[in-house]
């Protein structure tokens, strides 16, 4: 087999076995030349000037000082039916070795691409973001989406191939260390939703044809603890329906009774409309516009919630809304009002908590998981699982069943 020190010397090219992209011709008499980028003419790199590929071992022994060689790298622009570029860079008498080759290997490549994005008109991040704003913008997520684009400033003039992975790896340092006006540091699910929809965008912009894929990125996403621990013990549950008991206005009752009784979410209760409600049947209708997987669905109507929306005016056709679509209270902060007055902690979503405690007195009572997954309309099993641990009263409860009904058999 050759080596770079026995390739023949008859002025040909040779691939070099083990180093993909880099291929030497040897020289009769070595010529100095500055250093320089040399660009011959584009032509094939999959053929020497023979016609014939050739593998060798990239071994470089000492040589006498007349015996030189070129070396010359090769690749695509553009993927695998891209334009073929094959370019001299040195020669082994100017200090150019087979490691630096590779490195000016890729450096041309990322710059090929660069330029082929720029003929392509690539979109940047912000030209992305209006796109995907205009496909997603009815999904119930979209405000929290929204939030989180405002920190993705600094790539908003870049298109996906300018950008890389330390400055993703930057970028999330300086999140988790970033300090917003209340001085208070992001959470680790906010950083995690930032860093994502950073991803988000660029797939988007891959799959809708903006731009080209940027294979050498990689996304390190904070690891987020999911355990859900917003729910009320007894005493606090006392202490919550009695002040929701006390409270004056009709309206924020109802809407926090709602979602007490049903573990609603808020976007779903704020759109609730009189035509949802069946009585009859003691169902409650979810229209898909308001669901946030997009599926019209159903869940019971509990007939404590069923007497306070009776003493409810019909004074338009949403339930907790005006003629305008205005709420008739600030249910937020009469939540929030109610959190602080019983002392809950402050960690505790004023309205989502009642979601979560729906999920949790269910699991705590030993309602199987498939069920806890229809009430809360979670499009999937694994969305219920982060209740798994709260069940284990109902997997005890079992396990005694069972184990009564094998020893029965052995007291025969």
């Amino acid at each position: 087999m050759y080596t770079l020190s026995t390739i023949p010397k008859d002025g040909k090219l040779y691939a070099i076995k083990g180093y993909t992209g880099i291929k030497v011709r040897y020289l009769k008499q070595s010529k100095h030349i500055p250093h320089s980028y040399v660009s011959d003419s584009y032509i094939s790199a999959n053929q020497n000037a023979g016609g014939q590929s050739q593998n060798f071992s990239a071994h470089e022994p000492a040589q006498p000082a007349s015996h030189d060689w070129s070396y010359y790298i090769y690749y695509r622009i553009g993927g695998r039916q891209g334009k073929q570029v094959l370019q001299k860079i040195g020669t082994k008498s100017q200090g150019m070795t087979i490691k630096k080759a590779l490195k000016i290997r890729m450096e041309k490549i990322i710059e090929g691409e660069h330029a082929l994005c720029e003929q392509e008109s690539a979109f940047t991040i912000a030209a992305i973001w209006q796109e995907y704003e205009l496909q997603k913008s009815t999904v119930s997520s979209f405000a929290s989406i929204k939030h989180c684009y405002q920190y993705l400033e600094p790539f908003y003039t870049k298109t996906p191939l300018d950008i890389t992975t330390k400055e993703i790896t930057e970028f999330r340092q300086e999140l988790e260390s970033r300090v917003n006006r209340h001085g208070k540091k992001l959470s680790s699910q906010t950083v995690a939703h930032i860093v994502k929809l950073l991803r988000t965008l660029i797939h988007f912009a891959v799959k809708n044809g903006f731009s080209p894929e940027n294979s050498a990125l990689y996304f390190d996403i904070p690891k987020v603890q999911n355990t859900v621990n917003e729910y009320l013990s007894e005493k606090q549950l006392k202490q919550y329906i009695t002040a929701l008991q006390h409270e004056e206005n009709i309206y924020a009752k109802a809407f926090l009774m709602t979602a007490l009784y049903t573990g609603m979410r808020k976007k779903a209760i704020y759109y609730l409309a009189w035509q949802d409600i069946d009585s009859k049947h003691n169902i409650i209708y979810l229209q898909a516009k308001n669901a946030k997987k997009r599926q019209s669905d159903y869940i019971p109507l509990p007939l404590s919630v069923k007497q306070i929306l009776k003493k409810l005016p019909r004074n338009s056709e949403y339930i907790f809304l005006d003629s305008n679509k205005k709420p008739y209270a600030n249910y937020y902060q009469k939540a929030k009002a109610i959190k602080e007055k019983i002392g809950l902690p402050k960690n505790y979503r004023p309205l989502y908590m009642l979601r979560h405690n729906f999920a949790s007195l269910l699991a705590n009572n030993g309602t199987n998981l498939y069920t806890i997954q229809k009430l809360l309309t979670h499009n999937s099993p694994a969305m219920t699982q982060r209740y798994a641990h709260l069940n284990d009263k109902s997997l005890q409860q079992s396990s005694r069943r069972v184990s009564k009904i094998i020893q029965k058999y052995f007291e025969e």
